[in-house]
């Protein structure tokens, strides 16, 4: 039989590491945006396959929570403390994940269009004519899409493991 804690500690540990993985993806990210303006080029496709992810993370994180809450009403015992506290973590997880992730599809289609309107701008200044669809964004407007994508994903990692961590309960 294993120990109660073993579970527990592995489970922390498994947190740890997804947090830590995003952390470092992102945080690679941020760095080389900020060293190489080349790195906040936003282009259409770009500022489409972001906010394809987000509004992913949006449509699967909206489901889970909905799910653990209309089961959450139909249980007939009380579950363990460790089981509430599971699904109302999952829950709440989820739910920032949802709320932030609008905010990150805003901030990036807002941050995307002043970015290809500045750049539009320039290349009138410089004679230049066509249109464009791309543009630079701004850093603090990068900084805040690396920052909302953090807690986007954070919620959205977290939620689901905790969901996880339920099955195993219920088993």
């Amino acid at each position: 039989m294993t120990h109660p804690d073993l579970w527990t500690y592995s489970f922390r540990a498994v947190i740890a590491l997804v947090e830590s993985g995003i952390s470092f993806f992102l945080g690679n990210v941020f760095l080389k945006g900020i060293k190489e303006p080349r790195w906040r080029w936003s282009t259409e496709d770009s500022r489409d396959m972001w906010i394809g992810a987000a509004n992913t993370m949006i449509t699967a994180a909206g489901i889970a929570a909905a799910l653990v809450a209309a089961l959450s009403l139909g249980l007939e015992r009380v579950p363990s403390p460790l089981v509430v506290f599971s699904a109302k973590v999952a829950v709440v997880s989820l739910v920032i994940c949802v709320g932030v992730s609008l905010a990150l599809v805003l901030t990036l289609a807002r941050g995307h269009e002043t970015a290809k309107a500045r750049n539009i701008e320039q290349r009138r200044l410089d004679g230049l004519s066509g249109e464009t669809t791309e543009g630079l964004l701004s850093p603090f407007a990068f900084g805040l899409v690396i920052v909302l994508a953090f807690f986007a994903l954070s919620g959205f990692y977290i939620g689901f493991l905790f969901l996880a961590r339920l099955i195993v309960h219920f088993s």
